[in-house]
């Protein structure tokens, strides 16, 4: 017997059970993007230049290019760590009392760019001097 995961028949309950009695999915509230990705804006794709863009990918912060570049997106976290490392190694006072909010605004007086690879590892930093 084949199933045809297609039809409605299969999906209708599964709706169903995240619905509402109106049959409507409830609106789901989402977390503000801006302001927990501290390399917004700073990040672009190494490949062709393109701004990686801020996401949430089943819940979790990513970066993702519009460019087709990458298959994957950017994990947030990862990258992010990178980069704060590579302040802190030459430069530690200049995070050493800065809240995770703060870091956004400190990267962008510190760098032009953070250009990334095919990996959060692979990563170059354009600094302002």
């Amino acid at each position: 017997m084949a199933i045809d995961v297609r039809s409605g028949m299969v999906h209708d309950p599964v709706r169903r059970a995240g619905s509402n009695p109106s049959g409507e999915r409830p609106a789901q509230p989402e977390p503000p993007v801006s302001k927990v990705f501290t390399l917004e804006g700073l990040l672009l794709c190494r490949g062709c230049g393109t701004s990686l863009q801020p996401v949430r990918m089943l819940g979790q912060r990513a970066y993702r290019g519009p460019c087709g570049c990458r298959l994957t997106a950017v994990d947030a976290e990862a990258i992010e760590q990178f980069v704060l490392k590579s302040v802190v190694a030459p430069a530690p006072g200049l995070v050493a009392d800065a809240a995770p909010e703060e870091l956004g605004s400190i990267f962008r007086r510190l760098f032009v760019a953070v250009r990334v690879g095919g990996c959060a590892q692979d990563f170059s930093i354009v600094w302002r001097l």
